[in-house]
């Protein structure tokens, strides 16, 4: 899978946890923690300007900046559990 294959996939699960999240946890109520809330705002500010980032530029020529953002190193974060096969 390439890089724009999985970050298609990351956008598309952080929209369906920003979309159906209350809802889940509305009816699911043992996910009502501070703990859960925690991890799941971490997972959806993971890889974006709000979780940081820093720029890189070539350090022979000093030109051709590149932006990386900051990963969240949560439990629920995205790019984990899309490229580790499962343990089972």
């Amino acid at each position: 899978m390439n890089f724009k294959g999985i970050k298609s996939k990351i956008l598309r699960f952080k929209r369906i946890f920003t979309e159906h999240w209350s809802t889940f946890v509305a009816s699911h109520h043992r996910y009502d923690t501070d703990y859960y809330q925690t991890e799941i705002s971490k997972m959806l500010t993971c890889g974006s300007e709000a979780g940081g980032f820093a720029i890189f530029q070539c350090l022979r020529c000093g030109e051709g900046e590149h932006k990386v953002h900051f990963s969240c190193k949560g439990k629920a974060r995205l790019k984990r559990l899309l490229l580790v096969p499962s343990m089972r």
